[in-house]
């Protein structure tokens, strides 16, 4: 990563929050990098949100976000969030961040907008800046457990039932039918499991502010804004450079039923290629990323035989 590039404080969504004053400690501690969609200006929105990926809402789910990220405001500083109970959780997955939970509110049986039971950090120049939020409740081991009031469907929410270390490298919760089905409790036998739901509300994610996985992090980590013509194998390759080589590394002996191994095996593929990103990277100037450039991170993800992760 280039050291010492710029970085601005988020601005306040227009038409969600007032302007603030943030104390000179909350103001370093917002390193949110502009060049996500929050802290630029939208030439065109298709709706009446500050951002594209806030039109699905309904005015109560709107509602519900604005408040949940102006009781957030304090967590921009990590100091704050584990002093109010939050501890980490897993992997600093690349297009999630890493999770930091309050178990007291996890287990209280309900979702409140101004007390999210998830906050979502990613390391941004050295720092750990929050890039979004979560709300989740624990699901039982009896057979139907009510889903706490909310103003989000069912199936915006995903589980979570298997090992910490499985669950925190997953990359298919949006992929592989996890979400939760139309109902009104939920019904897995005698399974444990959590109840997720992410948002991103404070940077944007192209995909959707409720979607679980958000891959325009691994470009905000590196300043980067996020190409509309880039690929799912673009992304992961960036994330190289970004800290995702550990992470894939541990995906890949997790879950060994991925696809063919690479010749040499999935760690050395992955440092191979981590080492032609960084060198691609080091030598490029810090402009927007190019067709060309986007088509080749592509490239190289599948000829070193990636694909599967």
């Amino acid at each position: 990563m280039k050291p010492n590039q710029p970085v601005r404080t988020v601005p306040p969504f227009r038409h969600i929050v007032p302007a603030m004053c943030l104390t000179a400690q909350l103001a370093v501690s917002a390193t949110i990098l502009s060049n996500t969609a929050y802290a630029q200006e939208q030439d065109e929105v298709p709706c009446m949100q500050s951002v594209s990926s806030w039109c699905e809402l309904s005015e109560e789910q709107t509602d519900f976000l604005r408040q949940s990220r102006l009781a957030t405001l304090p967590y921009l500083s990590l100091t704050a969030a584990v002093a109010d109970g939050f501890r980490p959780v897993g992997a600093d997955a690349p297009a999630m961040g890493r999770h930091w939970v309050n178990f007291k509110r996890l287990f209280d049986g309900e979702i409140n907008a101004a007390k999210p039971e998830i906050l979502m950090y990613a390391d941004v120049n050295g720092r750990d800046s929050l890039v979004g939020i979560g709300f989740g409740y624990a699901v039982g081991r009896e057979t139907r457990t009510p889903i706490p009031a909310n103003p989000f469907p069912p199936d915006a929410w995903h589980r979570h039932s298997g090992s910490l270390d499985m669950e925190s490298h997953r990359t298919d919760h949006e992929d592989s039918g996890l979400h939760d089905t139309r109902k009104t409790t939920h019904s897995r036998g005698a399974e444990a499991a959590v109840s997720v739901l992410h948002s991103w509300v404070w940077i944007d994610n192209p995909a959707g502010v409720l979607e679980p996985n958000n891959w325009a992090l691994p470009y905000v980590r590196l300043g980067l804004s996020r190409p509309a013509n880039t690929t799912p194998e673009a992304d992961r390759a960036l994330s190289l450079s970004s800290m995702g080589t550990e992470f894939f590394i541990a995906r890949a002996q997790l879950f060994p039923e991925l696809g063919p191994i690479p010749p040499g095996g999935w760690e050395e593929a992955l440092r191979r290629a981590e080492a032609e990103v960084n060198t691609w990277w080091n030598a490029r100037p810090e402009v927007p990323l190019a067709s060309s450039e986007v088509a080749w991170l592509a490239g190289l993800w599948k000829r070193s035989g990636l694909k599967g992760l």
